[in-house]
């Protein structure tokens, strides 16, 4: 499925359409797709979630792969290319093997450039400045967004400003911009999210502005759709830090919010509602509901269209806001259950695997793994509300 396939899926998605191919409209009768991530070795993962997608009577799925899972299998530590061809061939095999009719595949948690003082928004050295054209465009493009921002992310010294431009005209940004433009021509996603947590508003506005225009533009990918970040939703093992915010604060966070999609052109949006990659079994964190609601209404207030969020951190949610939520990431839980069916085959048959019984070390232990992320993926398909949706979809797409 590709990224005019995915649109149209969000299109049915959207919890804000009147209620259409046999859906109430009603909270509970809200879905969600799933986004899982695949790891390295992908065939097991991809196999799983592939055969998962296909079960019954057919559910809408997107496969993601990570920049750093894309790193890792590429041919040197840098590169991520290579991985990408690799995802994507795998990716195909399995959708063909399968019969799964909705699945997409995604780039996620592509990183930009670090950003010298990004946490405390504080400038700093760049390292060696590009070209007197690059200065000048990066110029232009602080100018417009710090222009387009004004009176929403308040004031920026002049000092922070040089570090914005330093930034986006530093050869590491020329160089980010080519190896992105490498993997989404490889990858070919429907979904592509572009890691910007770190940066400060104003260089976020100009930075994901630029990225979109360079996959509508000279990538000609113009039905990918593009997930812009807007504050940290967090990495693996870093601590939860998160305040509610209410009354005039979240109106205000709203309307940051709403300003950079519609400044932007993003397609798909994340900012943190309190929730944490990577969370243990035990590890349960509670969504922000009231901001993800008022933040969405913004959205399609501002800009006149449905900007699917994109929750990071599903496993660790202690319940799904359907429908809120337009796309549910999940990727420790799938690793966890392949994990644990590994230990538990490897436990039983310690003794035969260090004989080296030919057996106990083959293929089936390796399918075994792949199982438990099949049957993990249909669980989180039904939480999302999408496990055999597919009628359903069909209706729908028959009616647009």
């Amino acid at each position: 499925m590709d990224g005019r396939g995915l649109r149209q899926v969000f299109a049915w998605q959207n919890p804000f359409r009147e209620a259409a191919a046999g859906r109430s409209g009603e909270a509970a009768d809200r879905v969600t797709v799933l986004g899982a991530n695949a790891n390295f070795p992908f065939e097991l993962q991809v196999r799983a979630f592939c055969r998962a997608a296909a079960e019954g009577r057919g559910s809408p799925l997107v496969v993601q792969f990570s920049h750093n899972a894309l790193k890792l299998v590429g041919e040197d530590s840098r590169s991520a290319v290579s991985g990408a061809r690799l995802a994507a061939a795998v990716l195909r095999h399995w959708v063909e093997e399968s019969g799964a009719r909705f699945v997409a595949v995604a780039l996620d948690h592509y990183r930009v450039p670090a950003y010298p003082g990004a946490r405390g928004h504080g400038g700093g050295p760049q390292g060696p400045q590009g070209s007197a054209r690059a200065v000048r465009m990066a110029r232009a493009a602080v100018d417009d967004a710090l222009e387009a921002c004004r009176g929403v992310l308040g004031t920026v010294s002049d000092r922070e400003l040089r570090s914005y431009v330093d930034y986006l005209s530093s050869p590491a940004y020329a160089d980010f911009k080519r190896e992105f433009g490498a993997v989404v021509m490889s990858l070919d996603p429907a979904w592509a999210m572009v890691d910007t947590e770190r940066l400060p508003p104003v260089l976020n506005c100009a930075l994901t502005r630029d990225v979109i225009e360079l996959l509508r533009g000279p990538l000609g990918l113009g039905e990918t759709m593009v997930e812009a970040e807007y504050g940290a939703t967090g990495s693996a093992g870093e601590a939860v830090d998160y305040r509610a915010l209410r009354g005039e604060e979240l109106a205000r966070f709203a309307e940051e919010v709403a300003s950079f999609v519609a400044y932007t052109g993003a397609d798909g949006i994340s900012y943190p509602i309190g929730m944490g990659h990577g969370a243990r079994r035990a590890e349960r964190h509670e969504p922000d509901e009231e901001r993800l609601g008022a933040v969405q209404r913004r959205i399609r207030e501002v800009t006149g269209r449905y900007v699917p969020f994109a929750q990071h951190g599903g496993t660790g949610a202690a319940r799904l806001v359907r429908g809120l939520v337009g796309k549910n990431n999940v990727n420790t839980h799938f690793l966890v259950a392949a994990a644990n069916r590994l230990a538990d085959r490897v436990e039983a048959d310690l003794e035969s695997i260090r004989a080296g019984v030919k057996g106990a070390c083959g293929t089936d232990l390796y399918a075994a793994a792949s199982e438990a992320v099949q049957k993990a993926t249909v669980e989180k398909l039904r939480e999302a509300g999408t496990f055999g949706a597919v009628p359903e979809l069909e209706a729908f797409l028959e009616g647009v």
